[in-house]
């Protein structure tokens, strides 16, 4: 199939074509659970990075990692897009609001139960932020989706997706425990 007319850098599914570059990238990791991430803007990849795990039992995390890559080359990734086939922590979820990117896409795999409780704090914290941060599925899944069966089970979905709201999530964007914080 040809590009659309005044397009010839059409990509079809651009977020599984970028997740597959990311997964590329995390071959070359380090860490037992490997991670891989790039920096896109306008289809352009602008930076990559991989989670490693350093001889001196340091972990280095890929998102972390791309963004100091695009840095070092001195590249703003403002209004850039963030694809990583590990979860976001809370701090990767800040550091990208910080730094302007647009959005997080994720690769859909089976949580690591280690980082559970951090996952989401990075869902309320992106929630928090209007961050979005979006699951690329390798295969159709509905988990993430609002056409579940009428035998689906909630709770389920709270260990298979840390970004479903909790008891912790404001019920009103605006309402939050600590509104007032700089008055006395």
């Amino acid at each position: 199939m040809p590009s659309p007319k005044n397009d010839p850098t059409y990509v079809k599914n651009k977020e599984q074509y970028f997740m597959q570059i990311a997964k590329t990238v995390s071959l070359a990791s380090t860490h037992p659970t490997q991670g891989g991430c790039i920096v896109v803007r306008n289809k352009d990849i602008i930076g990559s990075g991989r989670s490693l795990y350093t001889d001196s039992k340091v972990s280095i995390d890929c998102i972390g990692y791309a963004v100091a890559a695009s840095a070092k080359g001195g590249i703003s990734i403002a209004g850039c897009t963030v694809y990583t086939t590990r979860y976001p922590l809370p701090n990767n979820v800040f550091q990208l609001h910080l730094m302007g990117v647009a959005q997080i896409y994720f690769s859909e795999h089976e949580w690591e139960p280690i980082y559970k409780e951090d996952y989401r704090k990075a869902a309320r914290l992106a929630r928090e932020l209007n961050m979005p941060v979006i699951p690329v599925h390798d295969h159709e899944e509905t988990t993430f989706t609002n056409k579940h069966d009428k035998d689906f089970n909630q709770e389920s979905t709270v260990e298979k997706n840390p970004f479903a709201t909790d008891q912790y999530d404001p019920t009103d964007a605006t309402d939050t425990k600590y509104d007032n914080s700089t008055s006395f």
